[in-house]
């Protein structure tokens, strides 16, 4: 097991985890820094003086939260005015692996589809169940080799 392996599995690890711990949470309606200031009963007064901005900014930056208009700094600066913490992530849709496996399957029947074509032109037609298994075995190499266009559309090589 190389080194380049061991480091690329530990980043997985990473995200993986990531992904465990935030993929089911949602910012509130309202935004968080509008939604944690009600909780808490946090005059807006008081969150403004911390944050030293004016009065109706405080108002402009929870809108801007839900906008997406915000920058991190700003939301930052504000959920500490507030005595609250600021975690920042980006995280896959699913975890890596699983990823991977179905980028690569997508892949193999993208560009098999394309020798299958050829081949019943040519009457040598495969069953089913040999589509699936060069399918398998083709998926696996792509897993290994990751080739540079891997992340491209599918159709792209």
């Amino acid at each position: 097991m190389s080194i380049k392996y061991i480091v690329i599995k530990q980043y997985q690890e990473i995200i993986d985890a990531a992904v465990r711990q935030v993929s089911k949470l949602k910012m509130p309606p309202e935004g968080w820094l509008r939604t944690n200031r009600k909780a808490l009963q946090m005059p807006a007064k008081i969150i403004m003086e911390k944050a030293g901005i004016k009065s109706s900014e405080l108002y402009r930056i929870e809108k801007a939260e839900v906008d997406g208009t915000l920058t991190l700094n700003k939301l930052k600066d504000t959920a500490y005015a507030m005595g609250c913490d600021f975690h920042y992530a980006i995280v896959p849709k699913d975890e890596i692996k699983n990823l991977i496996e179905n980028k690569a399957r997508r892949h193999a029947i993208s560009l098999l589809r394309n020798a299958s074509v050829h081949m019943e032109l040519e009457e040598q037609g495969t069953t089913m169940e040999q589509i699936e298994l060069q399918v398998d075995k083709l998926a696996e190499k792509l897993v290994k080799e990751m080739p540079e266009w891997f992340w491209g559309e599918t159709n792209d090589h």
